[in-house]
């Protein structure tokens, strides 16, 4: 027995709405991991400055960082996964010990931490475009 078309796209309708709240809902279990993340990277910085920098810590930053890109876009933090990606590409193109590689990764968990907290959607508009053109421009000129 066919269903009639109304219903079968009545239906269709439905499930959309559902997947959509269901993503919604993910949403903002994501802005919450976000949070967790970012003070995660925090953290790990604070003891950096204390105790100094080591591969140890810079695999951890990696990890963390990884995580925030991997995860980003698909929840609508897409300059979350740009300064992700920007992160991770930084941390794995060397060792990053000098001061002044310490001051970009530093710049990385600001802007992580600035777009967490202001719950910044989407790419960021005109100033998410500026702030990946500095990073672009900061680790484009580290060594690789």
């Amino acid at each position: 027995m066919a269903i009639p078309m109304d219903e079968a796209s009545n239906d269709f309708e439905s499930m959309i709405a559902r997947a959509e709240a269901a993503v919604e809902a993910l949403r903002e279990t994501y802005r919450e991991q976000l949070v967790e993340d970012v003070a995660a990277l925090a953290s790990l910085w604070s003891r950096i400055e204390t105790e100094g920098i080591d591969q140890a810590k810079l695999d951890e930053l990696h990890s963390i960082a990884h995580n925030i890109k991997g995860q980003g876009g698909s929840f609508g933090y897409d300059l979350v996964t740009d300064i992700g990606a920007s992160f991770c590409d930084y941390l794995r193109g060397a060792p990053r010990m000098a001061t002044s590689e310490l001051s970009i990764i530093s710049m990385h968990i600001r802007m992580l931490k600035n777009v967490a907290d202001n719950n910044i959607t989407g790419d960021g508009g005109e100033t998410g475009a500026r702030l990946i053109e500095k990073l672009r421009q900061l680790t484009s000129g580290a060594a690789k």
